[in-house]
């Protein structure tokens, strides 16, 4: 009976001992907190409990586009061509094949391909742009310029190799101009470099002697009617405005127009100071044919004499 009662004392004791210390840790934890919301109001900061919701109910941030608006203005801006080009797919082997198998040697005459004026210069579906550098295409993800696509839209066997390693395909519209589009081995002829070129006539630098910073692009029209091609491309089709145009500049794209003549190549950038109104503000002149893109890569732009207007 002593031992029962003994038994039941000391189990007492220990479930007493237990609660004590249960009450002792609870009273520690509160001071502690206290302690530190003591120090940190001393400090300007405020503690607060952090309320974690289920996995299920907790709410997405959306995504936000930190790139600076370009149209923030009341006033419309156009930055990009009025006709927008659906994305073709990401070239592949078959780019680089369409424009290998067919390749013709130097002084081999090509067959050119006719297309009409307004299709084959103006709606590209954003395959190529007169006045605007390939280069600009670079970091897409979906490459516009590609020889899959340009050759898909407008097919051509005449494609040229150049002693260098470089391609260009030659199209023709049914007004007499000729198209030039120029690849090289940097992805292996899969896309377009540089600037398109368009010649209808063989003409030569002495004919743009008369020339001057601050002329409108309709003198250069009526010395090569290629610049007027590029006027059409920029005002009809693009239908760029002041701020569009000041902002193009501003990327290093002002409007451009590329002359082809018989002793170098002519690179004219243009300033728009008012609506629709084009005038000179660059001119460079390149005897080698040779100019540099947006990425500060050297583009041949040479073209065989056989495959040259002959007028």
């Amino acid at each position: 009976m002593k031992r029962q009662t003994l038994s039941v004392i000391v189990a007492i004791v220990v479930v007493s001992l237990s609660i004590a210390a249960v009450v002792y840790a609870s009273n520690q934890l509160s001071e502690k907190k206290n302690s530190i919301r003591n120090e940190s109001s001393k400090n300007g900061f405020s503690v607060a409990p952090i309320q974690l919701q289920p996995e299920e109910t907790q709410s997405k941030l959306p995504t936000v586009d930190l790139r600076p608006s370009v149209h923030e203005s009341t006033e419309e801006v156009i930055l990009e061509p009025a006709i927008q080009p659906q994305p073709e797919k990401t070239p592949d082997e078959t780019s680089a094949v369409a424009v290998t198998e067919t390749t013709a040697e130097s002084e081999e005459l090509l067959d050119v391909p006719v297309y009409s004026e307004d299709y084959l210069l103006f709606d590209t579906n954003g395959t190529f742009y007169l006045g605007r550098d390939a280069a600009n295409y670079y970091y897409f993800s979906a490459m516009q310029n590609s020889t899959e696509g340009i050759m898909r839209r407008y097919p051509t066997d005449a494609i040229r190799l150049k002693d260098n390693g470089s391609k260009y395909t030659i199209h023709e519209t049914d007004s007499g101009y000729r198209l030039y589009l120029f690849y090289d081995q940097s992805r292996d002829y899969t896309v377009t470099i540089g600037f398109p070129v368009v010649v209808r006539e063989m003409l030569s630098f002495s004919d743009f002697a008369e020339l001057q910073i601050g002329d409108r692009i309709e003198t250069v029209e009526a010395i090569d009617p290629v610049a007027g091609l590029h006027k059409k491309m920029f005002i009809e089709v693009w239908k760029l405005n002041v701020k569009a145009a000041n902002y193009y500049s501003e990327q290093g794209q002002p409007c451009t127009s590329i002359h082809y003549l018989s002793d170098g190549l002519l690179k004219i950038k243009y300033d728009m100071p008012e609506e629709g109104v084009l005038v000179v503000s660059k001119i460079l002149f390149a005897e080698d044919y040779v100019l540099t893109d947006l990425l500060g890569r050297k583009v041949d732009y040479s073209i065989d004499r056989i495959d040259l207007p002959n007028r």
